[in-house]
């Protein structure tokens, strides 16, 4: 995952890219992002075409950008509905002493 920026201006305003590359396919994922863009917004655009239709990636490659950090990774799980985690608590008959 990467980004490049410096880009002329779309019809939306856009100025720049996220590009996320499958090492394994070589298949290339493109999103118009403006220059300001942040790390949630980051990773909505990763959940919306990554994520939804490939799954979670075993491997994650990216540079050390501040835009990926703790939070791109906790939108990533929120956004993308990972955090749906069930907790069963047992009744026992007999209380433990």
């Amino acid at each position: 995952m990467d980004f490049v920026f410096g880009l002329p201006r779309d019809s939306r305003r856009k100025t720049g890219i996220v590009v996320f590359v499958d090492r394994f396919s070589k298949m290339v994922h493109l999103a118009a992002v403006a220059a300001e863009v942040t790390s949630v917004q980051t990773a909505r655009v990763f959940v919306d075409m990554v994520l939804k239709n490939h799954g979670m990636p075993s491997d994650f490659v990216s540079d050390r950008d501040p835009r990926f950090t703790a939070r791109f990774w906790q939108e990533v799980f929120t956004h993308g509905s990972l955090c749906r985690l069930r907790i069963i608590r047992r009744r026992t008959d007999k209380p433990s002493a």
